[in-house]
């Protein structure tokens, strides 16, 4: 069970990830006039090995420095 929950676990750190990249990236281009990134981009499950696990890796250490930033200001807006 604690497997499942460790996989799991990273799989929604790496979705966190991803979708902070995507807002952030978004957000970016919509004050530079460029075209929109697609979520696929991002976190897609399929495209080249090495691209796939260098925006696995991205995208997990993101949601991690977003996952801790939410609960910090979780300790400290409830104490």
């Amino acid at each position: 069970m604690d497997f499942l929950q460790i996989i799991a676990g990273r799989y929604l750190l790496e979705l966190l990830g991803a979708f902070a990249r995507f807002i952030y990236l978004n957000t970016v281009i919509l004050f530079n006039d460029d075209d929109f990134i697609l979520f696929s981009e991002i976190w897609s499950p399929k495209g080249k090995i090495n691209k796939k696990e260098d925006n696995s890796n991205l995208n997990h250490m993101i949601g991690v420095i977003v996952f801790g930033s939410m609960i910090f200001l979780l300790v400290i807006f409830t104490t």
